[in-house]
């Protein structure tokens, strides 16, 4: 029979595990010897079994850390019987209330417990028919017992004994794997990288030049980007019709931003094998380099404590900038010019240009006169 037991009860039986030693004046007992001392109140067992054996009689409370109980047939326990990290192997009677905490209750056909069985954290009950239990048998987590209600007071929230216990090796091993699927990634965007750079080489160095030359305006271009193509999409899918569109959209918007994500990378590649005084800089291999450099400092800082929130930025700023230079480019195919902002001066008329100097009429000579002919003179 199983039945709820109370938190008034729970609280009580775990007051008594804990503060055992300090309650109970402890006597020496061995797991071969005989019964303690009948006039003492209770003994408590520290690294040892303990057998009381037929026909013996134990008065008080009995309380064993770390080893196991039986009670033989026709034996008598005038208490309660705790067993914390070890296990109850039950043939003679118990007058109050038998606890085990980590470990395995066996109750014979001669058992016999008048108040209350319980078993918890990693606990199983074992009764046999004929075995007696006057108070009932309860499996249960005892922390859930001593949460208290919301409608009655503010709630004490207790972990769980696994997650209490585990916390600490657990969080290790959640870190550890964070770490490598971080360095997994950082890995494949690189190579991706790298790919992209062999496949379209120029419109990538397109985008990297870009945002060398003129950072605000694709810091400004790629911020203005993201929030309307964000809306945008969130009212594309909000109707039904839509929908797939937003998804379009969405994918959309993550290829530009991994693409200028890859140019910044690029350009940052190809100074850095610059310094290095390599003679030959690949597109593809400073690609490569630079997206792993820079995707392995901006996820480096977000997942440290301190730093995550100078990660998240530093990952937006370059996003963004690498965003606009792709909308600014239109995917690298065209050069951007960026203007330097001033308001050029109204230009000046050029002077006119001089008349020229007239020409003087020169006068042509006027012809001769011919000759008179000598034979009409003659004949005249």
């Amino acid at each position: 029979m199983k039945a709820k037991l109370t938190k008034r009860r729970w609280a009580i039986l775990i007051m008594l595990v804990l503060v055992a030693c300090a309650l109970v004046p402890t006597t020496p007992a061995l797991a071969d010897g005989g019964p303690p001392d009948p006039g003492g109140e209770g003994t408590v067992i520290w690294n040892e079994d303990y057998t009381l054996e037929e026909g013996e009689q134990l008065e008080g409370d009995l309380i064993v850390f770390n080893g196991n109980v039986t009670l033989e047939e026709d034996s008598q326990v005038e208490g309660s019987v705790i067993v914390w990290n070890g296990s109850a192997n039950i043939e003679g009677s118990i007058a109050g209330d038998l606890v085990v905490s980590i470990g395995d209750i066996h109750l014979g056909p001669s058992a016999s417990v008048d108040g209350q069985v319980v078993c918890t954290w990693n606990c199983d009950v074992k009764q046999d028919e004929g075995a007696q239990v006057g108070g009932g048998v309860f499996e249960a987590n005892p922390w859930e017992a001593l949460r208290l209600d919301h409608e009655r007071g503010v709630p004490i929230p207790v972990p769980s004994p696994i997650s209490f216990w585990a916390s600490a090796p657990g969080q290790a091993l959640g870190w550890i794997l964070k770490l490598v699927r971080t360095v997994a990634a950082i890995l494949v965007v690189a190579a991706v990288a790298g790919l992209v750079a062999l496949i379209w080489p120029q419109p990538t160095a397109q985008i990297g030049h870009t945002v060398i030359e003129a950072p605000w305006q694709s810091l400004g271009i790629g911020f203005l980007t993201v929030v309307s193509a964000t809306v945008l999409i969130v009212v594309l899918a909000i109707t039904i019709c839509l929908s797939p569109i937003a998804l379009l959209a969405a994918l959309a918007l993550g290829a530009a931003g991994l693409f200028g994500w890859i140019g910044v990378g690029a350009v940052v590649g190809e100074r850095m094998l610059q310094a290095l005084k390599a003679r030959e800089t690949e597109p593809m291999w400073a690609a490569a380099l630079g997206t792993l450099v820079v995707t392995a400092i901006s996820s480096g800082l977000s997942i440290a404590f301190c730093l995550a929130p100078l990660g998240w930025l530093a990952t937006l700023i370059v996003g963004c900038m690498g965003l606009g230079a792709v909308a600014l480019t239109r995917f690298g195919t065209t050069a951007y010019v960026p203007t330097t902002g001033s308001v050029d001066p109204l230009p000046t008329p050029a002077p006119a240009p001089p008349e020229p100097a007239p020409v003087e009429e020169i006068e042509e000579p006027e012809a001769p006169e011919p000759p008179e002919d000598e034979g009409e003179s003659s004949a005249e």
